[in-house]
């Protein structure tokens, strides 16, 4: 299966108003499955501890993509895989990547919940919108940190005083200015064959083919190919996609079903998240996924209803055992306690239950407040849950107990300030009032049994 046979079998598909879809193929549907599956939430505690969960949410997730398929926006049709398909593309799929190159190439591959192997580490702010004349700092603060493995930072939304448009010339300026600026960060930090997941400049798929025909990106990086909510995609995903695999860049599939929409509540958003990674790797032929469950009021993945999603995924991974990355989007930014703690409840159960660890990214991804330093620091919480054996079913209580120092403002979180504000745009170091505070989470994380070796 390539991304071209899915526009041609889309052709053929069932025609299905995009209401209809929504809410029949995919809501009704999903309702049944929780049902059938006996699937649900208990709020009670924010990770998912039932032991047989995951065989559960993977036969429901898959029994989803089988039934419902995959919806192409632009034809209004169905794109719909075999069972037998779907069983081959999950088979077929890596379980193990060689990123970057060099000196600098580090191993993803699979990790189970309760896994002792060090979670692999993307450091950046991951789509968020960077002022042009900040991205190459910014950039650089997460490339000099030891414990980044690969870089996912930001976009760029404007340049040269023109507003990027998708499709326009203006998209396709910004993903080679992206790539040029992190390209040159990866230089100054001394690690030039460090693994990118970049042009996330693209707003369609302009940018990405323009990074692509510049040489800029290159074989064995990574481009985004999100599948769109819930279980759809549109042509411009699957250009990047087909693109991508004559020329050898691999596929950074994004799952992120919103928790409160058409996926309904955590339960059936877990689901969802199953049955997108399934269709991912059969229409986009993805080489690895990122789970970002987003709740549809407090947005953040340190939700405890989104982090309950991605301890579920990771309890099914045990049936997928694929490398699945857990976003970690706080909803607060640089200079605010309750960031670091987002972070660290949001990377205790990503690693502790199977998943690699990208991010941080401040203010649910809408400004550009955040830093390397943060990425170290959730680096160094998620290396210390593995090195561990933290078991799953172990962290509730601790996760309860941080949730309690962010959770009942993130209707309403402080966004933080800016990069250039707290961190020195000349080295792409913190500043020593951010560090400081850094460090005196560090230490309360130390009471709780998390000890970080630099920072605590």
């Amino acid at each position: 299966m390539t991304p071209l046979e899915v526009e041609a079998r889309a052709k053929q598909g069932e025609y299905v108003e995009q209401k209809k879809f929504d809410l029949e193929r995919v809501s009704r549907r999903v309702a049944e499955l929780e049902k059938e599956y006996s699937i649900t939430y208990d709020p009670a505690c924010p990770v998912a501890t039932d032991p047989g969960l995951g065989k559960a949410v993977f036969e429901a997730g898959f029994t989803l993509a089988a039934d419902t398929g995959l919806y192409i926006v632009e034809e209004s049709r169905v794109a719909k895989f075999t069972v037998e398909e779907l069983r081959e593309a999950l088979t077929s799929a890596p379980r193990e990547l060689l990123l970057g190159r060099g000196l600098d190439t580090r191993v993803l591959k699979s990790r189970l919940p309760g896994d002792t192997l060090r979670p692999f580490v993307f450091g950046g702010l991951a789509g968020t919108p960077v002022p042009e004349e900040y991205f190459y700092p910014s950039a650089l603060s997460y490339a000099v940190e030891p414990l980044v493995d690969a870089l996912d930072h930001g976009s760029i939304q404007e340049v040269s005083g023109v507003r990027v448009r998708a499709g326009a010339p203006s998209e396709a300026v910004a993903g080679v200015r992206e790539l040029l600026s992190l390209r040159r960060a990866l230089r100054d930090a001394g690690r030039p064959g460090m693994h990118l997941l970049a042009a996330e400049s693209s707003v369609s798929s302009t940018a990405s083919l323009a990074a692509i025909a510049s040489g800029l990106l290159v074989t064995g990086d990574a481009h985004l190919l999100p599948v769109l909510n819930e279980l759809k995609a549109d042509y411009a995903q699957l250009t990047k996609a087909e693109v991508g695999l004559e020329n050898g860049i691999i596929g950074a599939a994004l799952v992120d079903p919103i928790v409160g929409g058409f996926a309904r509540g955590p339960a059936g958003s877990a689901i969802v998240a199953v049955a997108e990674t399934l269709l991912a790797l059969a229409a986009y032929r993805a080489g690895y996924v990122l789970i970002h469950p987003t709740h549809i009021v407090k947005k953040a993945t340190s939700a405890p209803e989104c982090m309950w999603v991605q301890s579920a995924v990771g309890l099914a991974n045990e049936h997928l055992r694929l490398p699945l990355v857990g976003d970690i989007w706080p909803a607060f930014g640089l200079g605010t306690h309750e960031y670091l703690y987002e972070i660290a409840a949001n990377t205790i159960v990503a690693s502790a239950y199977g998943l690699h660890l990208l991010g941080p990214v401040p203010a649910n991804g809408t400004a550009p407040n955040g830093g390397g330093l943060e990425a170290r620091f959730m680096a160094e919480v998620g290396h210390a849950i593995a090195e561990q054996g933290v078991k799953p079913a172990s962290v509730c209580d601790l996760v309860k107990e941080l949730l309690k120092r962010y959770e009942e403002r993130l209707k309403s979180p402080d966004p933080g300030k800016p990069f250039w504000e707290a961190y020195n745009v000349k080295t792409g170091r913190p500043g020593r009032e951010w560090l400081e505070m850094v460090y005196s989470v560090s230490r309360e994380l130390r009471e709780y049994g998390v000890s970080l070796p630099s920072l605590g």
